[in-house]
């Protein structure tokens, strides 16, 4: 009822939505638009594979920070923390288009890759933080709202891009848009999480853990909340001499004194845990009234016989400690300081003082131990040369840090990466939920990149002006798709993998028109489809995939399906890169992707055709509508 109530009463936050909105329309559109890129990479001699590898660096790069940087999201947290963290990736994303300004073309695509990638995955998990704990309530629309603000930078960037190399030139078109980029600090400062609003306890990223904390710190528990736990409170304002000076259960408006006040009145306390107590179902349950007997007066007179000999062993106790102190002040007043007596003579002519030190409470008394204290500049400037040189050869402790720092890296790669990729390979949803994501990922850094170059190989060929048009269009029906937002948030989880399912008919069928258009016309009809259907599975493939594995399994497979899937995307580059540079190389290697879609689109038509046989077809009786 509290998670309802929230969800029809909670504010939208209009400030931190437009800048959420204006992030995802500008960060990502340098991937969505490097099509543009491509087409004056060529112009200036760099082979077609070199310029593909860029976007394909960064999504690997991407995905293999992405798990981190949510772990460091969640730690760094608060007012300060989201803003800070973000900051520091845009940073690293305008310091890598900066960079790129200067260094030769064959070099651009590592530094761009690797730098706007971390940055990028460092922003993406910052934004994730914050929509989760604000709209937690209207995660599926605001999900929606994000997708349509990357389809309208994918449509809007390639004419911004094409501007800025026409009016500055390729190199300092990158100084230009980093410019551009560090105009989205406003809206980074905006990301903060209103910690006011209280969320219930079962509705986070980490629901088990945040209940079995409640227990212990009793968050949660107000007056409507009915619990077999009972509520802590602050001992500090218990008044043990008194009862009715008990400050704890005062009125907190008041401030708390301890003294009577004329306008202060003291609040009956709570019955004790003994007196009063609830179930589950906020019954009171009545105390246990012990019974009298006889035998309550024998145990009473016990207990003060037991008292009077503890107060006795006490006395005694504290005369002993007493016999010792003074016995401890008379050996201290007897010592006296060996070396208080020192040999003055001839000492300004030495450059050394030498110090006598006896041990005579050693037994037996062996030969007399001298220390010679040097005083001269010379034995100082050895001690600090062996000093440094101890510190340089023998460094005891920092080389216990630096193996402790290994191991602990050690330990965090094998949490993040071992175990969750072996926890993922021994099952077999985990194989059909990464050919998803890697068919959502290859027409991300493969299919919409080439559309720009493909379009210069028409008959006749298409101006820049026309392509990027066509690119709004891929961007305009994408938006199309997510106008059916509003209805995808309705729709349960389980009817998730058939949108998916259609999203990978369309997508397989756009590669393929693609694939073999030559003229303009073709060319328009395969960007339609291939934009309708990319909508679909960059809205769906998350959702479909947590309903296929379950909930409790997505969690430990969601990092494997990162790393993993940008590892084969970046094998699939490699490979399509010795037939790119060719006559209609690109369209090839969308007919390749197009078959592989068609692969995945086979799996995922099996898997759905077994679910409805399971749920729908082995439940149906005759005469009798299906089951739900």
């Amino acid at each position: 009822m509290e998670f309802d109530a929230r969800a029809h009463g909670a504010t939208w936050r209009w400030p931190l939505l437009l800048s959420v909105v204006f992030l995802n329309i500008s960060l990502p559109s340098l991937v969505y638009a490097y099509g543009v890129i491509l087409v004056h990479l060529e112009e200036l001699q760099v082979p077609i594979w070199l310029g593909l590898s860029t976007p394909t660096i960064y999504v690997l790069v991407y995905n293999l920070t992405q798990c981190w940087c949510r772990e460091a999201a969640d730690s760094w947290g608060g007012s300060v923390g989201y803003r800070v963290m973000a900051t520091v990736g845009l940073m690293m994303v305008v310091a890598s288009l900066l960079i790129c300004a200067f260094i030769p073309f064959h070099v651009q695509p590592f530094v761009y890759g690797i730098l706007g990638g971390l940055g990028s995955s460092i922003i993406s998990a910052q934004v994730d933080a914050v929509v989760f704990d604000t709209y937690d309530s209207r995660l599926g629309i605001i999900r929606g709202v994000c997708f349509a603000g990357q389809a309208v930078g994918q449509s809007i960037f390639p004419h911004i891009i094409t501007a800025l190399i026409d009016g500055y030139g390729y190199s300092f078109s990158y100084i230009v848009l980093g410019g551009i980029m560090l105009q989205t600090l406003p809206a980074i400062m905006l990301l903060r999480v209103d910690e006011s609003v209280s969320r219930p306890i079962s509705f986070s990223r980490y629901s088990d853990l945040s209940k079995t904390y409640a227990v212990f710190s009793n968050e949660g528990m107000d007056k409507n909340y009915y619990t077999t736990e009972l509520q802590l409170h602050d001992m500090s304002k218990k008044c043990w001499q008194s009862p009715s000076d008990d400050n704890l259960h005062r009125d907190p408006e008041h401030g708390g004194d301890y003294e009577y006040d004329g306008d202060m009145a003291t609040i009956t306390p709570p019955p004790s845990p003994e007196e009063k107590r609830r179930n589950i179902f906020g019954v009171e349950i009545l105390p246990e009234i012990p019974e009298e007997s006889e035998e309550s007066d024998v145990e009473e007179y016990a207990k003060d016989v037991d008292n009077s000999k503890n107060k006795k062993r006490l006395s005694v106790a504290i005369k002993r400690l007493s016999t010792l102190g003074d016995s401890f002040d008379d050996c201290i007043s007897k010592q006296k300081r060996r070396d208080s007596e020192s040999d003055l003579e001839g000492s300004e002519q030495r450059e050394y003082s030498e110090v006598e030190v006896t041990y005579e409470n050693i037994s037996p008394v062996t030969d007399i131990q001298r220390e010679k204290i040097f005083n001269s500049f010379s034995f100082r400037c050895q001690s600090a040369y062996a000093s440094m040189k101890r510190r340089i050869w023998m460094p005891s402790y920092r080389v216990y840090t630096i193996r402790r720092r290994f191991t602990y890296l050690m330990y965090n790669i094998n949490d993040t990466f071992v175990k969750p990729l072996t926890r993922s390979l021994s099952s077999w949803k985990f194989y059909p939920s990464l050919m998803l994501y890697f068919s959502r990922l290859s027409l991300t850094s493969v299919a919409m990149v080439s559309l720009t170059k493909i379009a210069s190989e028409m008959h006749p060929k298409i101006s820049m002006s026309d392509s990027n048009f066509l690119m709004t269009l891929y961007g305009f029906t994408w938006i199309c798709f997510l106008l059916s937002t509003p209805w995808l948030a309705q729709t349960p989880k389980r009817n998730f993998k058939y949108v998916a399912l259609a999203g990978l008919v369309v997508s397989a069928v756009g590669c393929f028109v693609l694939a073999e258009a030559d003229n303009h016309d073709s060319f328009s009809i395969g960007c339609v489809i291939a934009g309708f259907g990319y909508g679909a599975i960059s809205c769906c493939w998350e959702t479909a995939v947590q309903d296929f594995v379950g909930t409790r399994k997505w969690p430990k497979f969601h990092s494997s399906l990162e790393t993993i899937s940008g590892t084969l995307l970046a094998i699939f580059v490699v490979g399509i890169s010795f037939i790119v540079d060719q006559e209609r190389g690109l369209q090839f290697a969308m007919l390749i992707l197009g078959i592989i879609l068609s692969g995945i689109t086979l799996v995922w038509f099996l898997i759905c055709i077994t679910y409805l046989y399971l749920t729908k077809l082995r439940t149906m009786r005759i005469g009798k509508p299906w089951a739900t």
